[in-house]
């Protein structure tokens, strides 16, 4: 049976592991380690000056909260709570993670990532939704995001994932119509411009906050997809980060798992009609 560890860094209260876990039940067994407060923006950030806690999480099984980040939980997971781990799934995020400038700093992604360094397959999964009740009170989008996840998830186990690619990046529009298609995207270079906006305290004193205004998406991105054509976008993802030496990925390899996650949406529309 296969053993599933699902995290995010959107923390042990998010609804999106949760969202996960019943998308995955039946391909095995699934375990949720979350960090126990909001870990975003982190990207493959870890925890070296201070040590690590696990704690037990509510009444549910093989679920625990933890003190770092979600590059920490890989370890953790991968040493002492779980062990053997044949798939990591992170997710569901509150918010897409589309375009390279996104996926650095993610959380989500990092988790993926850190998997991945491991040599365990990974995918990230996040949704364009403001928060975590636009995403739990939008039915169509969350048991969308169950049939899409568990076909893509299903294959991985099956067949792992092709040469060259590390992790798939999953990203799912707030809105799922009946022309919501599954599509492979590459990432967009930038989703934001970003500015820095200077002000000033009570007693005089500048102060900046960093903020980032959504650009003009490229047609085809992960971007375009998901915020102009209302797809959910599927990136695969390679770590080598050396020049000039990657080997391009086989259109008709990762094109399987953009396949799979069309069964599932289909499934779920003729299950729909049926009833």
């Amino acid at each position: 049976m296969a053993r599933i560890l699902i995290t995010n860094d959107d923390g042990i209260h998010s609804p999106g592991p949760f969202i996960l876990r019943a998308a995955l039940k039946d391909l095995g067994e699934t375990w949720i380690v979350a960090p126990e407060k909001p870990k975003s923006a982190t990207g493959l950030g870890m925890t070296l000056h201070k040590p690590l806690r696990i704690k037990p999480f509510g009444k549910e099984e093989k679920t625990y909260a933890i003190s770092g980040t979600p590059s920490d939980i890989i370890h953790l997971a991968r040493n002492v709570i779980v062990k053997d781990i044949d798939l990591v799934v992170s997710g569901v995020n509150i918010g897409d993670n589309t375009s390279t400038q996104v996926i650095l700093s993610s959380g989500t992604v990092g988790a993926a990532a850190q998997a991945a360094l491991e040599n365990i397959p990974a995918v990230a999964v996040s949704a364009a939704v403001g928060s975590a009740e636009e995403l739990v009170n939008n039915r169509e989008l969350t048991l969308a995001i169950k049939a899409v996840v568990e076909e893509i998830c299903a294959r991985v186990l099956d067949k792992g994932l092709p040469e060259g690619v590390d992790l798939l990046n999953v990203n799912f529009p707030a809105r799922i119509t009946d022309k919501t298609r599954v599509v492979l995207a590459p990432a967009a270079k930038t989703r934001f411009s970003e500015l820095v906006d200077e002000r000033v305290d009570p007693l005089g004193n500048k102060y900046y906050w960093i903020y980032g205004e959504p650009k003009d998406p490229v047609e085809g991105t992960d971007v375009y997809e998901v915020f102009v054509a209302g797809n959910i976008a599927v990136t695969p993802i390679s770590l080598n980060i050396n020049a000039d030496v990657f080997e391009p990925v086989k259109h008709a390899q990762v094109s399987a798992f953009v396949r799979a996650g069309q069964r599932g949406l289909e499934k779920l529309r003729s299950d729909a009609k049926n009833v």
